[in-house]
């Protein structure tokens, strides 16, 4: 198998991966800064390996703003490109591995990212040995399960300052409240329904707290239901409400629903690793399906 692509041009100035990553990780924050901060280097690195690719090419690939960068026309071409030469080097690490490979998630119970399934799907028609352990429950309780390194890799929304672990944002999310009679006034639902969440420790009981404190409400009588679908059949029934990515929504057949118009409804999505974990061709894969259909 011919990979002659991974380098690029000649001597000192050649392009790797890294740069490669460097430049795909600029491009996707439409920020130097934040991307370094991702991949734990200098701005002034970041800075360098761009002008790198882009002395490489011979033209400037990104706009600059005075709050960030936007790939311009040639830099889109370049980042497609990119993406599939980084895509194809993952893979082929994985095909070259000695080990079979193996992935090890955490999932919240109540939000898998976009596109999961169809991810496992491909990555099990490309590797036929591949190994997986999923660990499912609250954001915290996956955040401790990746730092005592029972998991490598966690999909949460929401995130913690915990010292070992690196957080990647890679989308964002809208909560909409879901139950049977939901269109009465949100202080009289937050006060009398029953407020159904999958655990005490679950991201969304959170925001519940937060709605009930400005509407005045003091409560903690949560209803708790681990099964999804179970949580869903008892809010259409009239048996409470609960909150749901908008998103998921056509997935679970859910029709009637109600916007809230908070900022606590807006939920971000993060990637979670330990820092000192050396993230795997197969885990970048997987990582790269679900942040490209995000």
């Amino acid at each position: 198998m011919e990979i002659s692509f991974i380098l690029i041009g000649e001597g000192r100035d050649k392009l790797d991966i890294e740069n490669m990553r460097a430049f795909i990780t600029v491009a996707e924050h439409q920020s130097i800064s934040t991307a370094a901060r991702e991949l734990h280097q200098l701005q002034s690195n970041m800075t360098a390996k761009i002008k790198r690719i882009e002395g490489e090419f011979g033209r400037e690939l990104f706009y600059r703003r005075p709050r960030g960068v936007e790939l311009n026309e040639e830099g889109k071409k370049l980042y497609l490109q990119f993406k599939k030469i980084v895509a194809l080097w993952e893979e082929t690490r994985s095909m070259m591995h000695e080990e079979a490979p193996l992935l090890r998630l955490g999932l919240m119970v109540s939000k898998n990212p976009a596109s999961f399934d169809e991810a496992m799907q491909e990555l099990y028609e490309k590797y036929p040995n591949l190994g997986v352990t999923i660990r499912t429950g609250s954001a915290s309780k996956i955040e401790e399960e990746i730092a005592s390194a029972v998991i490598d890799l966690g999909f949460l929304v929401g995130t913690t300052h915990h010292g070992s672990l690196h957080f990647r944002k890679y989308g964002s999310e809208k909560l909409v409240l879901v139950g049977k009679n939901i269109h009465k006034p949100l202080g009289e639902i937050l006060a009398h329904d029953q407020l159904i969440v999958s655990s005490q420790n679950c991201y969304y009981k959170k925001v519940f707290d937060v709605l009930r404190e400005e509407h005045g409400v003091s409560r903690s009588d949560f209803v708790e239901i681990a099964a999804l679908e179970s949580m869903i059949k008892m809010c259409q029934l009239g048996m409470g409400v609960t909150l749901i990515p908008k998103s998921d929504l056509a997935r679970l057949g859910i029709a009637k629903f109600r916007e809230l118009d908070h900022s606590c409804c807006i939920i971000e999505k993060y990637i979670c690793t330990r820092k000192n974990h050396i993230v795997t061709g197969i885990e970048q894969q997987l990582i790269q399906r679900i942040v490209t259909t995000s």
